[in-house]
């Protein structure tokens, strides 16, 4: 899927995301990644929600941001509540979508000036471009 008329210039801002990977700018990701509102990219060694710990959750928020968004691929899968915890004791929203919806949702929030981050799974050895 390709997302256009973007209204902002932030060099994170996501071109087009599948379950197989994500475009951001010129760089195409074939492996999960932490992309933040401002910074850098970071690779990420987990493909499923079930991989997902306590230590990646406080991780992420470390970036400080508003709102976490968690995209788990071609279907929503909603991670074990009991690792959440830091977001709860943060303040810190969470929001678990598709790959598509989420890089949606993410660029929506950097036109917004929003602190976000966004962990995109993806899966390399899908063959379906949702």
């Amino acid at each position: 899927m390709d997302l256009s008329e973007n209204r902002t210039n932030n060099p994170n801002l996501i071109s087009s995301a599948q379950t197989g990977q994500c475009v951001i700018g010129i760089r195409t990701f074939n492996h999960s990644i932490i992309i933040p509102s401002d910074g850098e990219i970071l690779s990420c060694a987990i493909n499923a929600t079930s991989e997902l710990t306590e230590e990646l959750i406080i991780q992420l928020c470390t970036y400080k941001p508003e709102v976490i968004l968690l995209a788990t691929g071609e279907h929503i899968i909603f991670p074990e509540a009991d690792i959440l915890n830091p977001l709860v004791k943060q303040h810190i929203g969470l929001e678990v979508l598709s790959n598509q919806a989420a890089a949606r949702t993410f660029n929506v929030l950097l036109a917004e000036n929003r602190k976000a981050v966004c962990l995109m799974m993806i899966h390399s050895d899908s063959h379906t471009n949702s």
